[in-house]
């Protein structure tokens, strides 16, 4: 199986747990202007959001593979 996401998906991951982040935190005033700021200069163009998507992309065959070889090594009874 392969699993890959466009850069608008990885950004709207992004937009999501910075938001979730900044709910959830109880950042104050400033932590949430920098967390607004990074949101801004994230956009979909962006070379910062082309790198976050392949590092996203990279981490998830990663992950998917790692399953797949503990798929292979683990019994099916334990």
């Amino acid at each position: 199986m392969k699993v890959e996401l466009e850069i608008e998906e990885a950004r709207e991951i992004l937009l999501y747990i910075t938001d979730r982040l900044a709910k959830d935190a109880g950042l104050d005033e400033k932590d949430r202007a920098a967390l607004s700021k990074l949101k801004t200069s994230m956009k979909p163009a962006s070379e910062g959001m082309r790198e976050l998507a392949a590092k996203i992309n990279a981490d998830l065959a990663r992950s998917l593979e790692n399953q797949k070889r503990s798929a292979v090594r683990k019994p099916d009874w334990v």
